[in-house]
């Protein structure tokens, strides 16, 4: 796989956890159709879920990588599918075992702006069409907002599906659901992120450990959207990219997997400045010389850079993730002014500033005490790698993750 230059090396890691093997929720209706599958219940007892695809072949003339369904239609019309391979321009989905109406989703005018802005921002990187303008029949993936998951005979908790082949390959004109009537009704950013998972399936892409990113089923408090980061697969715990035991890949970088299947956009211009910022030391905070610095670096397309300021004195650059910085174990004791800058490719940049106190002895930040060389520090993404279960990962699938704690 050939990938751009602007792929960045970030791996992100988490232990090894206890997880349930995924759970058949519904048999194939005929030798046609495969399992759908889901994981653990969460702590909100909401599920996601993946129908098991056998490897698809591309037609002849086409390309294996590059999509021809580069227009994602939202659709909160309503639809009636029938059974058959799935093709979004006929109605047909493998999901459905008969003659199946999925409602309109009734939301209010406002919801439906934010949700379709929020889609096409997920988006805006690649060159795919977002609308909510039925295509008819040119070739698309249809996202369906609207009923609950009884109607394709899955239990009434499961909030989202997607077809998903063992070979992760591109399912052409798939259709794809969000069951709007079991979340919450007045927060357009979650039902987004869920759709933004399932479209994303169409197109080849797994979960992963990467709590920033919508194919996460990670807690996160932030907005998420697709990072140029290389992580690995899985819902609570580490495996290859597949499903049901297939491998396709032993990672995912989810910028580079869409560019490379979708193509970049021409001539795009991006006005969207990084988020993020210093997310430990806390401000104010009393460390010892030779600390660590941790930021959280998120982009609608990536980061390019993260610069760190002392006193207003530039100390480091990072050009990859993690943007994890560790300060001179000579640094004087005292008060310091600490500054990093986040610019993404489109030089568009965000900063913070904090304040801290330096002192020789003092608990470094995470707990402990000593001088320089201490590493309490957490993987970027939100993924604690000390396993103490006050941290930011939290086990189980989707909705744990994306029904996002406000801060």
């Amino acid at each position: 796989m050939r990938l751009s230059p602007f792929v960045a090396s970030m791996v992100v890691l988490v232990p090894a956890l206890a997880s349930a093997a995924p759970r058949v929720i519904k048999a194939p209706g005929t030798a046609h159709y495969g399992d759908v599958v889901e994981g653990p219940a969460t702590i909100n007892d909401l599920k996601f879920a993946r129908q098991v695809l056998p490897p698809i072949t591309p037609e002849p003339g086409t390309s294996a990588v590059l999509a021809q369904s580069k227009t994602i239609y939202l659709n909160k019309n309503g639809v009636t599918l029938q059974p058959g391979t799935n093709d979004s321009r006929t109605n047909r989905s493998t999901l459905a075992t008969q003659a199946t109406t999925i409602p309109a989703w009734t939301t209010t005018a406002a919801n439906w702006t934010a949700t379709v802005t929020c889609m096409k921002d997920m988006f805006s990187a690649y060159d795919v069409t977002v609308t909510d303008v039925d295509p008819g029949t040119a070739p698309h993936v249809e996202a369906v907002f609207g009923g609950t998951p009884t109607l394709l005979g899955m239990p009434n908790n499961v909030a989202g599906v997607s077809p998903f082949t063992t070979n992760c390959a591109i399912i052409e004109n798939a259709i794809v659901f969000t069951f709007t009537s079991v979340l919450p009704q007045n927060d357009p950013r979650l039902v987004c992120e869920i759709m933004a998972q399932e479209v994303a399936h169409a197109y080849g892409l797994d979960h992963e450990l990467l709590a920033s990113d919508p194919m996460t089923y990670l807690d996160y408090t932030g907005n998420r959207a697709f990072q140029n980061s290389t992580a690995t697969c899985g819902e609570d715990t580490v495996r290859p990219c597949g499903i049901n035991g297939s491998t396709c890949r032993p990672n995912q970088n989810s910028v580079a997997l869409l560019t490379e299947r979708l193509g970049k956009k021409v001539g795009q211009t991006d006005t969207t400045p990084p988020t993020g910022g210093i997310t430990s030391p806390a401000a104010n905070a009393t460390v010892p010389p030779g600390f660590q610095i941790v930021t959280d670096a998120n982009d609608n397309q990536m980061v390019v850079s993260a610069k760190l300021y002392v006193d207003g004195t530039l100390s480091d650059t990072l050009t990859a993730g993690p943007f994890t910085f560790t300060t001179s174990a000579s640094m004087a004791e005292g008060t310091h002014r600490l500054e990093v800058e986040l610019t993404d490719g489109a030089n568009m940049f965000t900063t913070q500033e904090i304040t801290v106190t330096v002192k020789k002895g003092a608990q470094t930040p995470g707990g402990g005490s000593g001088d320089a060389g201490d590493d309490t520090s957490e993987v970027t993404g939100g993924c604690s790698t000390s396993g103490n279960a006050s941290g930011s990962l939290l086990l189980g699938l989707a909705l744990a993750g994306l029904i996002r704690r406000r801060r």
